[in-house]
């Protein structure tokens, strides 16, 4: 009996340490689901709240890429650098916004964004895109770009005699 307990608190307690272990590593800093407050990201992103939402996105006066997240969805914190990039990439062409959808539950709640991240494209203050889920920059390229297009077919164009 006493070779029994001996072995199973020894059983135990390498299944303790190795769970404690795998669980030290899993909270570092180089992990990429350690919630996030946003500040980490480009400067080019604005960050939209309930307050501004309608001035900052549905007034825009060129295509709106909003990444609705949350600082503790793994999926989101992975999306974030590939957001950031394509900010920078588009900031004089588009604009590209994030909103925390546990800090700004209303407009969270108007658009249906019931899983994250949730990607909306917005033009001329319509939704004209979604997607929910991680995709790649390319992906998120594509759905600027298809706006970019519309929005330069149906600018006029002026000619000068």
């Amino acid at each position: 009996m006493n070779v029994l307990k001996n072995k199973w608190i020894k059983v135990s307690s390498f299944v303790l340490f190795t769970a404690l272990t795998f669980f030290g590593y899993g909270c570092g800093s180089g992990n990429p689901y350690v919630a996030d407050d946003g500040a980490n990201h480009s400067d080019a992103i604005q960050v939209v709240t309930d307050v501004n939402f309608a001035g900052s996105v549905l007034g825009a006066d060129k295509p709106v890429l909003v990444d609705f997240w949350a600082t503790w969805c793994g999926p989101c914190l992975q999306m974030a650098p590939a957001v950031s990039q394509l900010a920078d990439e588009y900031k004089d062409r588009a604009i590209v916004a994030k909103v925390d959808v546990d800090k700004n539950p209303d407009i969270s709640n108007k658009y249906d964004i019931s899983a994250i991240p949730t990607f909306i494209v917005f033009n001329q203050g319509e939704e004209v895109m979604r997607y929910t889920g991680s995709t790649t920059i390319k992906g998120l390229r594509s759905m600027l770009d298809k706006q970019l297009t519309v929005a330069s077919k149906t600018e006029p164009t002026v000619t000068v005699d």
